[in-house]
């Protein structure tokens, strides 16, 4: 099967994390099922590992595109949270930019951004490009009805802000 270049694109941003990937890249074959053209985002530690692995494949019978934007990352160090943090905040942002100016919007530009909930920064990015974005959530409901109710239980003061 050809990927067709005049199917609206789908921008998908999971969090650097296997277990965020996998649902990510599910919904992106899935997107793709539906006449969309996906487009997933990773870091460059995170894509080196998929690829790899042999967990993705970057060819035209899954429909899905596999793009990596530099992480800041070194790759003879292991990554832990804060590094990939600090990459998704203080790195990652503007090539997500450059992607999406790129490849345009409307019809046959990029007609949305699915960004993991935990990779929030995607969500700021897509708004100023003024391009649709919609939240996703591969964990449980109630984790993420616990990590949503966190500001509410600081305002209450029933739990701390600080260490």
């Amino acid at each position: 099967m050809e990927v067709q270049c005049s199917r609206p694109k789908v921008v998908l941003v999971p969090y650097p994390a296997q277990g965020h990937v996998s649902p990510m890249v599910q919904l992106a074959s899935a997107l793709h099922s539906l006449g969309f053209q996906p487009i997933v985002i990773n870091a460059q530690f995170m894509h080196d590992r998929l690829f790899n692995n042999g967990v993705a494949r970057d060819d035209h019978d899954s429909g899905v595109m596999f793009l990596s934007v530099p992480d800041g990352i070194h790759g003879d160090r292991p990554c832990d949270f804060v590094s990939i943090l600090f990459a998704m905040e203080n790195v990652m942002p503007a090539h997500l930019e450059k992607i999406l100016e790129s490849f345009g919007h409307g019809e046959e530009g990029i007609v949305c951004v699915v960004t993991d909930l935990l990779a929030s920064w995607a969500i700021r990015v897509a708004e100023q490009r003024r391009v649709p974005v919609a939240g996703f959530w591969p964990a449980m409901h109630a984790t993420y009805s616990i990590v949503k109710s966190i500001p509410d239980l600081i305002q209450q003061s029933l739990i701390s802000s600080v260490d």
